[in-house]
């Protein structure tokens, strides 16, 4: 049961991990954005679309799944409702750049780019205050917790997607890891999941992808 344990909040600092890189690319993106083009200003609004369903998926089952098992005494009770709170400044932060790239999508102006910026810049801190203190605190949390529930919550989070979401959810979490944490997941994911993910979301995902990543 601990070994699950520990793997579950290593995956969960994978997650953090891609929406922190992705958050970079678009803060990066949208800096350098040539006013007028539309092509482009669409393509990173429909990206935004997948950072908020795959993040706004993240917290919602963390809510309704994990942090019920780790309210295990007053002071976690108390512990868990501020990671509620800061992911109550997550759900504002991703509202305001729901809205601002739904705009820049269609405007493509460099005064509109410039909103979505900020709006990045804005859930990148709510992002990064709630996933460090997250970070510091799980592994307490979860050692309270009871590990029969532990280790179900665990095995729930994110069962509750779509296909075409999971699929695209395995090219995300992989894009860029170091090969330390390839073999975890590929540990925790078993391979032939990540060949059909490959097979029918590799070029999507990728395609998708390419208009947040500024050339070096």
């Amino acid at each position: 049961m601990a070994e699950y344990q520990f793997d579950g909040t290593r995956m969960n600092s994978l997650i953090h991990r891609a929406v922190r890189r992705d958050l970079n690319d678009f803060a990066g993106a949208l800096e350098g954005f040539p006013a007028g083009d539309r092509q482009r200003a669409a393509a990173l609004a429909e990206r935004f679309q997948w950072l908020d369903k795959l993040l706004t998926h993240h917290h919602e089952g963390e809510e309704t799944i994990l942090w019920p098992v780790l309210r295990s005494s007053p002071p976690d009770t108390e512990e868990v409702v501020e990671l509620t709170d800061e992911h109550e400044r997550i759900v504002a932060a991703l509202t305001a750049a729901r809205v601002a790239f739904a705009t820049f999508g269609e405007s493509a102006t460099a005064g509109d780019a410039v909103t979505a910026a900020s709006a990045i810049g804005e859930l990148h801190a709510a992002a990064t205050e709630h996933f460090t203190h997250e970070e510091g605190e799980i592994d307490e949390l979860c050692s309270h917790a009871d590990p029969e529930a532990l280790n179900a919550a665990f095995k729930k989070l994110g069962r509750s997607t779509g296909l075409r979401e999971s699929l695209w959810f395995v090219q995300w979490i992989s894009d860029g890891l170091p090969a330390d944490d390839i073999a975890f997941l590929r540990k925790l994911i078993p391979p032939p999941v990540h060949w059909v993910s490959k097979t029918i979301s590799g070029r999507s995902y990728a395609a998708s992808t390419a208009p947040i990543r500024v050339p070096a």
